[in-house]
């Protein structure tokens, strides 16, 4: 029962998709939601290869490709795109870790923030629209899911630079191994299905790598990671899923 709880705790936290469910978890055990980040994007996924069957003969494949991408960001209330922008607004303002932590913490968007937001959904419709048909299936299943694997990984290497303030602090505190663990085998599980394991393989390799060195760096810039830059961390993987999908 504790862990159909996480399950629907983590759709509600890492979407927008509404479940009239109200869970009562203890603080020290919400952590547990980190391990079923991969089956939400397991369903974001699901939702926007049915958002493509339906849309694929009404438009172009790029105007198509545009509105998964606006979708995507739909379902997910923008969270992630808009960590990715506040992270960018801290990292590159030149200031010390207090200070990039407080821009961070800013509702306002700064120059890096549009750049980094507006290249991001660019080059993500650019990826998509250059992803051959027949991988198109994986591409939209395994994308969202690797980047929400990522993300976990970060969790379990890292620590909050904030004290473990907020839910994205508690998470970096408590989640850990095992959290990672039980997100690899689910993550694993939807993905043998979709794709070759070598593919699979690969991908893991490359995200998980990536994830690692850019979780290191921000830690060194500002002590830790931020529910904004685990944001950050899952919009990058998206992209670089996207990237590799074009490139089989």
């Amino acid at each position: 029962m504790e862990e159909l709880k996480a399950l629907i705790l983590s759709i509600q936290f890492m979407t927008g998709i509404p479940i009239p469910i109200n869970i009562d978890v203890k603080e020290d055990k919400i952590y547990k939601i980190a391990s079923y980040f991969p089956v939400v994007g397991l369903l974001i996924g699901g939702i926007l290869y049915i958002a493509y069957l339906l849309l694929k003969d009404l438009f172009s494949r790029e105007i198509v490709m545009t509105f998964l991408v606006a979708f995507s960001y739909i379902l997910t209330r923008g969270m992630h795109i808009d960590g990715l922008a506040d992270t960018f607004d801290g990292l590159f303002s030149n200031k010390d870790r207090e200070k990039i932590i407080e821009i961070m913490k800013d509702s306002r968007l700064g120059t890096n923030g549009v750049l980094a937001l507006v290249f991001m959904v660019i080059l993500k419709i650019l990826f998509l629209s250059d992803i051959r048909q027949s991988l198109l299936f994986s591409a939209l299943l395994v994308s969202p899911v690797i980047a929400r694997l990522s993300v976990v990984f970060s969790i379990a290497i890292s620590k909050s630079a904030r004290g473990g303030k907020g839910l994205g602090g508690l998470l970096l505190e408590r989640a850990g191994l095992r959290e990672f663990v039980i997100a690899l085998l689910i993550s694993t599980i939807a993905g043998y299905f979709v794709m070759p394991l070598k593919d699979l393989a690969l991908l893991y390799v490359i995200s998980l790598s990536f994830t690692y060195l850019i979780s290191k760096y921000i830690s060194k810039k500002i002590g830790g990671m931020t529910g904004d830059t685990l944001g950050a961390v899952n919009e990058f993987v998206e992209l670089i899923a996207f990237i590799y999908f074009s490139i089989l």
